[in-house]
């Protein structure tokens, strides 16, 4: 860290809560928490309270505590949380999964139950999907109700594998129907038929903190805070918004490195191998499309439109190398090829700077 930079953290927890583990921490399978002091530099201080406010005139955060903190930039990353139920019943009856404290609670009834016992997971959303496919794969007698479409955000391909899946362990998936009551042993449908359900688990809905709102910034809908293409609050440049929590000129984004590199301009966006690339990027699908063996060997990820005249014009064939090494037939490392890959004797000089670009641009740990 610079020796001229003070970091300070605020959270109401001493440990860090991955949030997309909790299915698996609900299930047994997993942990969910790492403690802070295995992830922080030393240079970084950790606060344990809660933020109830940001005073952009002084500079300051307002903690639940009383006490104030400072600052000169303020990085507001305070997640997101589950809705509330709009669903009689659901308050009182169903679990959310969306915090380590709920989690908590879901394990010890989930522990509590015999495993025959039904129960039922409402949401079709990853955050669904995932925890009725882990309650499944131990053993659990689990129904899925999805309220639409199951996963709904996947393509056509994406959402039949998916309910193969589920399918085949043996998890009930109501796709179509809605739940309009839930009871201590029971859910009931919209069109009145009622299911048992020892334990409901409720997955639906998004929300963020209030945090935004309260302290007079804009916010969208959601609450979430409304920030410029570059995540800068649009209320003050002071604050930089990340996550669930930011809502980029209003926008409701998914969070993946598709949107991130194109919200960031990124001039080539990284494309699949040609081996494996997809109908969707021709048709919007998600079928994978076999190339013929002849085109997988030429094949090379190149841009389209104006970005084609800025790759390297390829070689011409080179002539009289019978005889010669073979290493020479081929570029060295860093003059047209990738480390590691070597084209068979079948291809040809003039393909080498088209590995040389379908390894530089595989995403890796150097990807923002």
């Amino acid at each position: 860290m610079r020796d001229d930079v003070d970091v300070t953290l605020v959270n109401p927890r001493p440990a860090f809560v991955d949030r997309v583990r909790l299915h698996q921490f609900v299930a047994g399978t997993g942990e969910t928490t790492v403690d802070y002091g295995t992830m922080l530099d030393d240079g970084v201080h950790l606060v344990v309270d809660t933020a109830t406010r940001i005073d952009t005139t002084a500079r300051a955060v307002r903690l639940a505590s009383g006490r104030e903190l400072g600052y000169d930039y303020l990085v507001y990353a305070v997640g997101s949380t589950a809705a509330a139920p709009p669903v009689p019943g659901a308050a009182e009856f169903a679990v959310p999964i969306a915090e380590l404290e709920s989690a908590r609670r879901l394990r010890d009834e989930l522990a509590a139950l015999p495993p025959e016992a039904p129960v039922t997971v409402v949401g079709g959303g990853p955050t669904g999907i995932e925890t009725a496919a882990e309650l499944a794969e131990r053993g659990r007698r689990v129904t899925l109700v999805c309220g639409g479409t199951l996963a709904p955000s996947l393509s056509a391909g994406g959402r039949r594998y998916i309910a193969k899946w589920l399918s085949r362990h043996g998890v009930a998936v109501a796709e179509t129907v809605k739940v309009a009551e839930v009871r201590p042993d029971a859910v009931v449908f919209a069109d009145g038929t009622t299911r048992p359900s020892a334990l409901t688990i409720w997955s639906a809905g998004f929300a963020a903190p209030e945090l935004a709102a309260a302290s007079g910034l804009r916010t969208d809908d959601l609450g979430r805070l409304l920030t410029d293409e570059t995540l800068t609050s649009v209320d003050d440049h002071r604050i930089v918004a990340a996550g669930d929590s930011a809502a980029p000129s209003g926008q409701s984004l998914r969070m993946s490195y598709q949107v991130a590199a194109r919200c960031a301009g990124r001039r080539h966006p990284v494309e699949p191998h040609p081996r494996h690339r997809t109908a969707g990027a021709r048709r919007g699908s998600g079928r994978v499309v076999r190339q013929p063996r002849q085109a997988r060997r030429r094949a090379a990820v190149r841009p389209q439109g104006r970005h084609r005249a800025e790759l390297p014009r390829r070689r011409p064939p080179r002539r009289g190398l019978q005889g010669a090494d073979p290493q020479a037939r081929f570029p060295a490392v860093g003059e047209g090829r990738t480390a590691g890959h070597r084209p068979s004797d079948r291809s040809s000089a003039r393909n080498s700077d088209s590995y040389s670009f379908a390894g530089s641009v595989t995403c890796g740990p150097r990807c923002p």
